[in-house]
């Protein structure tokens, strides 16, 4: 081999070697790519793809849907109905930050007069109530109510914490007031934390325990060690008076540091 040849190949084989590791600087990274919860694969210690293990994210296979105990529409005044779902979630440590829900409403005829959506998210280990006020049927008549979750479960890993503060709700008293029924409470905050806004849905049962009617109000937080009165009204009277109340505290727990 020439001179000429020899100082050729020294100079191809160094930009063979420039070029092979610039290719390795590029390609080395994404083979030795640290797993993430984000990636859209299963490695680590996942379970599923970016689920259990170490992810906040749990998989589908390792919980239940929630379930829907009743949907119905409760009067207000005239052709004005409140709308609520009453829903379980049995997984103990999980729940859902926000997911798509639908409310379809039909009248005598088993016809469909209308539609209500929204968003909520799913406490851990809890039976909550979805709530959506003033569905006006106009001249229709309100026979059935439905409920469903129309967006995908996303469920994370949470712990059911709220539900073991001392946050208690009593001198719940029911008044008929000759047609204009009230319902007042005290909710009190014996926890160590403030509470952020949250919302109070007061249900009322017969003897049977059916629900007879419902109510919402909201309140914007409540101090550690304070206390506060609530108070729910009704524009006409029931057919019958409740039996028993419900008076259900409504915390987002993805809102709160505890």
């Amino acid at each position: 081999m020439s001179w000429a040849s020899r100082r050729q190949f020294k100079y191809f084989g160094g930009l063979v070697l420039v070029l092979g590791l610039i290719a390795f600087l590029f390609i080395y990274p994404s083979l030795n790519k640290v797993p993430t919860c984000s990636d859209g694969v299963k490695n680590g210690d996942e379970i599923g793809v970016d689920c259990g293990g170490s992810c906040q994210r749990v998989c589908d296979a390792n919980v239940s849907e929630p379930v829907i105990l009743w949907s119905r529409a409760f009067p207000v005044t005239g052709s004005v109905y409140n709308l609520v779902a009453f829903v379980e979630n049995h997984n103990q440590n999980a729940g859902v930050e926000s997911v798509n829900y639908e409310f379809r409403i039909y009248d005598t005829n088993n016809l469909l007069i209308g539609r209500r959506q929204g968003s909520t998210y799913i406490p851990p280990n809890q039976q909550f109530a979805i709530f959506e006020p003033r569905f006006d049927s106009g001249q229709s008549q309100i026979k059935s109510v439905t409920f469903s979750f129309t967006g995908q479960f996303i469920w994370i890993k949470k712990d059911p914490t709220i539900q073991t503060l001392p946050i208690v709700v009593d001198n719940v008293i029911f008044n008929a007031n000759n047609g204009s029924p009230t319902l007042t409470a005290r909710i009190n905050n014996n926890s160590v934390y403030d509470l952020p806004p949250f919302d109070i849905i007061a249900i009322l049962y017969d003897a049977q325990h059916n629900a007879i009617n419902a109510s919402k109000t909201i309140k914007e937080g409540l101090a550690s060690n304070a206390n506060s009165l609530l108070s729910f009204s009704w524009p006409q009277p029931f057919p019958l008076n409740p039996v028993t109340e419900d008076v259900l505290v409504q915390i987002n727990p993805f809102t709160t540091s505890f």
